[in-house]
């Protein structure tokens, strides 16, 4: 050590001394003075620059450690007390208000309760509270965005009728099976899905496998989260796997599982329709058709316990003859299911016995031969007898000329229509139209050839046989007259006689239990003092039931004069019956467009009230154009000049169709009608309420004409179809018939799709745009499915009232039912329902206890309640038209599908990927691979 510190001093030295020979003592002082000034001014300037930021620094110096630990905990308390959540989650106070309820509900129930013995730190909850509300944001804005009027008002209903239209595949096929097949109900329905959704989709795992439906909640949770979650949030996992299970666990499955419950589905149908009064009358009705024993057995429990309680109580004083009556119906209700009970238990079908019927057939009502040509129940019937004997080559014969004879006809009259034109292009005129008539004379001959070659000559398979001398005239007709619409009268003639008096025919048609079920379905079996004995007073009395006209089947208000008119009511004011003075009131309720032979016109709906003194009112409806109520004014002001000051809305010449106007003048309208009806104007102008009566009641106005002709038109066709063969008289006869519609260019609704398609594939382009009529071919074709048997009618029907509400109404139903969904899904609605569903889950606030549960009678004594009010929300008016058995069997179709908890699973979950769907357009393909786990598919792949 002491050598090199010798060593490094000689060093410096020797650099000292020859610095100061080599600069001089003079610049190593100045040097030196200026490395010092040098770092002097910088430090200077350093602090006069920072000087307050040194001072902060040198003042939060110490060397106390707790007193750092402190403000670190003082740090950690201001970051806990800034952590604030935005509660406005939709932009609707009320629903934000149900939302926020139920969260508190969810996190306090389903989180705290396990991270409490975790950690004390209340971040973690609250990160979780504000990752749903992330996602609840976000959702809603998706919600408003997606258009919810196509979901709800097409796409639902068309799921729903798939759903029962796979059901009864599924019953058919499961029917058809070997005894010794172990296919089950379940198996075949989806099977049949597959095909339906064409190999692409089976929902059998979600439906039968609690685990794998369980899966399938989460990647569907998963997905929507990806959708919604911002994407730090979506990749943490912990985080979304805390999310996801929150909503399966206390959302999604317990919700999907009370839907599914059979039990609760009958207790919600209850709640649903129990504004709809029941009828003694409806609920016999149920007990005598129902095939399960155990609800005809719980029934009969209650009734014993309710026989018992009167009998308590039927110890004398003024309600002893009430009592007494309770007790008589409640025994005959007894009796009745004890019967019901021994049916099933020996093994015959349930539903009314009509056999006993026929042992006293003289007091049966004698149905006429052209009632039952012309009721398409009759018909129906009628003509499943005549295939069963071997006769429906006649049947087949009459309805097909019946068909000719109305397109026929209507061809002339456009021929007569169309024959007049123009003097200035005569010659071009003249010439198309004979060259259009000769074509059209020659389409209608080629026809009745048609018909004639089928069933009157030797060689056809199908010939029938009437007198030789008639075929040879009519044959003559065909080839040499101007074609007209009664060259088959006289061969029509003969078969109706044969019909009519053939022991094989209608007279035997009247001794078999169809027959009986027939005046069931009419409504003409109300007992025994009500069936008439003479062949002549049961056909007199068929007026009563509206059996005697060509739309026997149709309510009033489309066979009767209102149907000319427009009217949509069914009034009195027909009656003979005089009831007195009366008072009259009409408000204009509604305004539409609607399309007549290619032109569009403004059609208002008027809402006619008449009152009589004794207080009972006739109520109907009527449709007048602008034209209408202008005509209506120019006849009060030739009558009465001192009325023409009455506000009128004046004549456009441009514009009458638009939405706007149409309400402005209805609007004028009105305050023009109650000006009309004010009682000092009627008082002072006696003539003037039979002007008014004219205008507004049912009867036939003049001023209508043009209106009544589509009508008129539509029925004209319609009765063409009802009078047609149905598809069951034999497998060509269909085929001939649309055969002879093309060769008339009448024009025909096309074959049914295959029944492995959705219901809605076999809508046609014209309905997209109608979504009452949508509505209503799913209606008629699935829920109210007719046999087999009438298919081809069934399709003739619905053509029918496809054009009635086209024709009568226009968008005015449209636009009620789009106002109707606006109204569901309006926002206070929607708070209802998640009212509803938080009272459910959390009533008062605390989680709801586990229900007890309900003992197998009362389940089945539900059963039968649900099935009557189901059964009781259908009008009289839908009852008259399907029929009485038809109605019957399409509720009860539609409640057993519904006791099935597994295939209800499956249509709830059909409707929540629509759902999604139609809020994530994109996501169509991840739903269709959430499915991968079915077996069945998997199998169908392979």
């Amino acid at each position: 050590m002491a050598l090199l510190s010798t060593q490094a001093t000689s060093w410096i030295a020797l650099v000292l001394a020859l610095f100061l020979s080599t600069f001089g003592l003079s610049f190593c002082v100045v040097f030196i003075i200026s490395v010092v000034c040098f770092f002097v001014g910088i430090t200077t300037t350093m602090y006069i620059r920072q000087s307050k930021d040194l001072e902060e620094f040198l003042g939060q110096e110490t060397l106390d450690y707790p007193l750092s630990m402190y403000e670190v905990v003082e740090k950690l308390r201001v970051s806990k007390k800034s952590l604030k959540v935005d509660r406005r989650l939709t932009g609707s106070q009320v629903i934000d208000e149900q939302l926020q309820e139920i969260l508190d509900f969810v996190i306090r129930d389903y989180v705290h309760p396990w991270y409490d013995h975790v950690s004390e730190n209340e971040e973690i909850p609250l990160e979780i509270r504000v990752a749903i509300q992330n996602v609840i944001v976000a959702f809603s804005n998706r919600v408003k965005e997606a258009d919810w009027i196509p979901f709800l008002t097409t796409q639902i209903v068309d799921d729903a009728a798939s759903h029962l239209r796979l059901y009864r595949q599924a019953k058919a096929r499961l029917k058809a099976a070997p005894p010794n097949s172990k296919l089950t109900l379940e198996d075949a329905f989806f099977d049949l899905e597959i095909a339906m959704e064409n190999g692409r989709v089976c929902r059998d795992h979600l439906c039968m496998n609690p685990t794998l439906q369980r899966c399938y909640l989460q990647q569907l949770t998963d997905i929507v989260l990806f959708y919604l979650s911002p994407e730090l949030e979506f990749h943490c996992l912990g985080l979304r796997y805390l999310t996801r299970e929150l909503i399966v666990n206390s959302v999604l499955m317990p919700l999907l599982a009370k839907l599914s419950d059979p039990d609760y589905i009958n207790q919600f149908i209850i709640w649903l329709c129990k504004d709809f009064p029941v009828t003694s009358e409806t609920f016999m009705a149920i007990l005598k058709t129902t095939d399960v024993v155990d609800e005809l057995s719980a029934t009969k429990d209650i009734l014993g316990k309710e026989i018992a309680t009167l009998r308590s109580r039927d110890a004398g004083g003024g309600s002893e003859t009430t009592v007494k009556m309770q007790l008589s119906s409640l025994h005959y209700l007894s009796k009745l299911v004890d019967t019901q009970i021994a049916r099933l238990q020996s093994g015959l079908e349930a539903g009314v016995d009509y056999s006993h019927l026929l042992l006293s057939s003289n007091k049966l009502f004698q149905l006429p031969l052209d009632v039952v040509l012309k009721n398409k129940f009759a018909l129906q019937y009628f003509t499943e007898h005549m295939r069963a004997v071997d006769q429906h080559l006649y049947l087949s014969f009459h309805l097909n000329i019946e068909g000719w004879k109305a397109s026929t006809e209507q061809l002339l009259a456009d021929l007569d229509q169309n024959s007049s034109f123009d003097k200035a292009d005569v010659g071009v005129k003249l010439a198309e139209q004979y060259s259009a008539a000769k074509q059209t004379l020659e389409r209608i001959r080629e026809a009745a050839t048609s018909i004639f070659e089928e069933y009157l000559t030797e060689q056809s398979s199908s010939r029938i046989q009437i007198d030789e001398s008639v075929v040879k005239r009519l044959l003559h007709r065909i080839r040499t007259e101007k074609p007209n619409e009664n060259w088959f009268d006289e061969a029509q003639a003969c078969v109706i006689d044969k019909m009519q008096n053939d022991e094989r025919c209608l007279i035997g048609f009247r001794s078999t239990p169809n027959y009986v079920k027939l005046l069931s379905e009419l409504d003409l079996l109300r007992g025994d003092s009500s069936l008439l004995d003479g062949d002549e007073e049961d056909s007199g009395s068929l007026d009563q039931v509206s059996l005697n006209s060509d739309t026997a089947s149709l309510p009033e208000y489309v066979i009767g004069p209102e149907t000319e008119s427009g009217s949509g009511g069914s009034p009195s004011m027909n009656s003979k019956e005089d009831r007195g003075p009366f008072t009259l009131s009409a408000e204009i309720i509604e305004t539409g467009l609607v399309i007549e032979k290619g032109k569009t016109f403004g059609v208002y709906a008027v809402s006619v009230l008449k009152k009589y003194e004794t207080g009972r009112p006739d109520h109907w409806h009527i449709y007048r154009r602008y034209s209408d109520f202008y005509e209506l004014h120019q006849k009060i002001k030739e009558k009465f000049p001192e009325l023409s000051k009455l506000s009128f809305p004046g004549k456009k010449t441009f514009g009458n169709m638009e939405r706007k106007t149409l309400e402005r003048r209805m609007m004028h309208l009105n305050i023009y009608l109650r000006s009309l009806f004010n009682p000092g104007v009627l008082a002072s102008k006696p003539g003037l309420i039979p002007i008014l009566l004219y205008f507004l009641g049912p009867t036939d106005y003049r001023q209508t004409s043009n209106f009544s002709s589509a009508l008129d038109s539509l029925f004209r066709f319609s009765m063409q179809a009802v009078r047609t063969v149905p598809d069951s008289v034999m497998s060509s006869v269909d085929g001939m018939v649309d055969n002879l519609s093309k060769v008339l260019q009448v024009r025909t609704v096309s074959k049914e799709g295959a029944e492995t398609v959705k219901v809605g594939a076999s809508l046609d382009a014209e309905t997209d745009d109608n979504i009452p009529m949508r509505i209503m071919l799913l209606l008629m074709t699935e829920v109210f499915e007719l046999k087999a048997s009438s298919q081809w009618l069934r399709r003739r029907l619905v053509i029918l009232l496809r054009q009635i509400v086209r024709t009568m109404f226009g968008d005015i139903v449209n636009r009620r039912i789009l106002d109707y969904v606006s109204l569901l899904t309006s926002p206070n609605k929607v708070a209802s329902y998640l009212s509803a569903f938080k009272d459910s889950h959390w009533p008062n606030g605390f989680p709801s206890e586990p229900s007890m549960p309900r003992d197998h009678a009362t389940k089945m004594r539900t059963r039968v309640a649900a099935k009557t009010a189901l059964l009781s929300s259908l009008t009289d008016d839908i009852k008259h038209i399907l029929g009485g058995q038809t109605t019957m069997t399409g509720i009860t179709s539609v409640f057993i599908l519904l006791q099935v908890g597994r295939l209800n699973t499956r249509f709830w979950s059909v409707i929540l990927e629509g759902a999604l769907t139609n809020i994530f357009p994109g996501a169509s393909p991840a739903l269709q691979r959430l499915h991968a786990r079915s077996e069945r598919l998997n199998q169908a792949d392979s």
